[in-house]
């Protein structure tokens, strides 16, 4: 995501551990060569394949976790249960991890999709499990182009782009093996082409990236180099460890480098053999995004424990590796099927996106950085978070859906518009390009979609029915605007980047209390505070950023620049917002459901 100083996944939603389905391979991420689901051809039946009833039994556990209604009726179709684009990247991740096959996410996202349908096409294909070829891990790819929204970031970031990263800090197990990590390590990075990857910008012409290889054979240490470091902290006294840990993980903010790598740094603090040390994971902003953090913990704690369990042919198992994907977006972009949006993405970017200002600067977007940023935050009462959560589901929507069409209400009476455009975040994840097998790849997928908020007149139910068919129809997942104006033909290109992005970015980041999947390598977060992950010039792409989650209760961030805005402007606008979510679900709460299907406001 993009808000300066939110390091935190919020929106990785990973799921807890569970144990194996009958049949199931008991590792989630994690393939071993001798056990039949790993990634290997098997030309006829398998007899070791799950029973379809078996499988339904899972997937319903799952949705039973996932929907959390327990009067909801499992045998519809998945859409019509408030499942969400991030609720189906979860259940693609157990189906392969449990099972050994792969589903694509626009397999899971067809309307008559239900769990029992599911259950027979995991079945089927665990049956006769065949993968394509695919590069060996650790091998190098490229140079192919910058991802939209990677090349947009290029663009408008100016000196030194190193410090721009995601950040957590982990405690770990008291009396880690510092080799069996450091090939733990080894192995994670070889899996995930995103961990290694570099710009190339030469002058006057259009950067690229490439992905170096790594060494499977020879020291771990030696083929990691600057990856990967540890630091002794087992003389301090308890007392001193957190200082100590706090300025090691503030210098480390600074320490990639996106043109030269690396770009992911692993130090792990060594405790000594009874006390917890710690484990700082820092990956450049160009390389990650926050769905990636589960994928990469889950493979980590997985590939540790097969080590120690002495399985040394233990492996990740990615999917698609990101600059495959990146050369298939570019590939997508001048297709028919693309080309063919470029009349919805020009009519929705003619929508009027700019907001006043309280103070105007000659440049106001060269003050809008990481120094300048404040942020205003609201709370919102848990009988409306109930309501919404009812409002939603009647109305075949997310709902973030409708906390962005009130968002959406606000702006309309603050710019006196009938319509509005906001730039929605959205995970990216869009399997419609290409054969791509996203779910379990690294990298930065994360997408800025513009969409067009009409509040022409008409009741509250009539104008949230447009805001969620508009979401619902949305191309391709979005995924298509930034494909096509940065590498479409030139008069698609050029009309599509000529339009000034909107003032306003909406992300809901979904149940802010999701936990992260830390098991027994990685227990917990650690308490110590990990630094900046943004330096001071690092340029906001957006003046009004809205970052709404939802847990017991629905939260909003509206974080804004002290250059640009005065707080009492922002904290009005957020009134504005609260007053007209309270409104929409007065007026449409208990009313009939809107046509269309479920929305697209998450990300």
């Amino acid at each position: 995501m993009t808000a300066p100083t939110r390091p935190g996944p919020a929106d990785t939603a990973p799921e807890s551990p569970t144990a194996p389905a009958p049949g199931a391979h008991p590792d989630r991420s994690v393939t071993d060569p001798d056990h039949p689901a790993a990634d290997a051809e098997h030309p006829g039946d398998d007899p070791a394949a799950p029973a379809v009833e078996d499988v339904r039994a899972r997937l319903e556990a799952w949705l039973g976790d996932t929907v959390l209604t327990p009067e909801a009726d499992l045998s519809a179709p998945l859409l019509d249960l408030g499942v969400d684009s991030l609720d189906l990247i979860r259940t693609a991740r157990r189906v392969e991890a449990a099972f050994g096959v792969r589903v694509q996410l626009r397999e899971l996202a067809v309307p008559t999709m239900t769990t029992a349908r599911l259950a027979e096409l995991v079945a089927e294909r665990a049956a006769r499990r065949r993968t394509a070829d695919t590069a060996p891990p650790g091998a190098g790819h490229g140079p192919v182009a910058l991802t939209p929204p990677q090349e947009q970031a290029w663009e408008e970031q100016s000196g030194d782009r190193g410090h721009w990263n995601q950040a957590l800090l982990f405690t770990t197990r008291p009396g880690l093996d510092g080799e069996l990590f450091a090939e733990a390590v080894r192995r994670l990075v070889a899996g995930h082409a995103s961990l290694r990857l570099t710009v190339v910008a030469p002058p006057a012409r259009r950067p690229r990236q490439q992905v170096a290889a790594v060494a499977l054979d020879g020291p771990p240490g030696a083929a990691l180099g600057p990856v990967l470091d540890t630091v002794d902290i087992s003389e301090l006294a308890d007392a001193d460890l957190a200082a100590a840990i706090t300025l090691r993980c503030a210098v480390e903010q600074g320490a990639l480098d996106p043109a030269t790598g690396p770009v992911a740094r692993f130090v792990r603090f060594d405790a000594g053999p009874t006390r917890p040390g710690r484990l700082l994971i820092v990956v450049h902003q160009l390389a990650f995004d926050m769905v990636s953090w589960s994928v990469l913990l889950e493979d980590l704690e997985e590939l540790y424990t097969a080590l120690e369990a002495g399985r040394t042919d233990a492996r990740c198992a990615e999917g698609t590796p990101y600059p495959e994907w990146a050369r298939a977006l570019t590939e997508h972009a001048r297709t028919p099927e693309a080309e063919a949006e470029a009349e919805w993405w020009t009519d929705v970017v003619r929508t009027p996106a700019t907001v006043p200002l309280d103070h105007t600067p000659d440049d106001p977007r060269a003050v809008n950085t990481a120094r300048t940023a404040a942020t205003h935050r609201e709370e919102f009462p848990p009988e409306l978070t109930a309501r919404l959560d009812a409002a939603a589901r009647a109305h075949r929507a997310h709902p973030g859906d409708l906390v962005l069409h009130a968002l959406g209400e606000a702006l309309a009476g603050w710019l006196d518009e009938p319509a509005v455009r906001v730039d929605v975040l959205r995970h990216g994840r869009e399997e419609a390009v290409g054969d791509s097998h996203l779910a379990r790849t690294t990298g930065w997928f994360t997408t800025t979609v513009p969409v067009r908020l009409d509040l022409a007149p008409g009741t509250a139910a009539e104008r949230l029915a447009r805001t969620v068919g508009h979401l619902a129809a949305l191309p391709g997942g979005g995924v298509g605007f930034g494909a096509l104006s940065r590498h479409g033909r030139p008069r698609i290109s050029a009309a599509l980047r000529a339009a000034p992005p909107s003032d306003v970015s909406f992300d809901f980041e979904g149940d802010d209390a999701d936990a992260l999947p830390l098991r027994t390598v990685l227990p917990d977060v650690a308490p110590e505070p990990i630094g900046d992950i943004t330096a001071p010039h690092w340029t906001r792409p957006h003046l009004i950023e809205v970052i709404a989650t939802t847990d017991d209760v629905l939260r909003a961030e509206w974080w804004y620049s002290t250059a640009l805005h005065d707080e009492a402007t922002v904290r009005h606008l957020a009134a504005r917002h609260r007053a007209a979510l309270t409104a929409l679900l007065d007026a449409v709460g208990h009313g009939t459901a809107a046509p269309g299907a479920a929305g697209a406001a998450d990300s």
